[in-house]
């Protein structure tokens, strides 16, 4: 079905380490891009209509916005990254999923 397991080597090991880093730096700023764009489009908007916050607090969505769209160019430069050491680890591992 499937052939034998071979014994990883060093270089193995070190395609294993670079593929988790990257998705180490990638899971945090997936998080940070999500609650962002919440803050910016659900949570501010909806404390202004309540009058939890005044009108005036509207002006941080501007900032926000440009941060997300910071954080989301980060992600992508970061998925990208790990896409390409996920070809690395491929190299003795061909199955995605277990």
């Amino acid at each position: 079905m499937f052939d034998d397991p071979k014994a990883l080597t060093s270089t193995d090991w070190n395609n294993i380490h670079l593929f988790l880093q990257w998705f180490w730096i990638y899971f945090p700023l997936v998080l940070t891009l999500a609650a962002t764009v919440l803050t910016a489009h659900a949570i501010i908007p909806s404390l202004v209509t309540t009058g939890h916050l005044p009108g005036g607090a509207t002006r941080f969505k501007l900032p926000l916005n440009v941060f997300a769209l910071l954080v989301f160019a980060a992600a992508v430069v970061i998925l990208v990254f790990g896409i390409n050491q996920t070809l690395d680890v491929a190299n003795f591992w061909d199955r995605y999923l277990i």
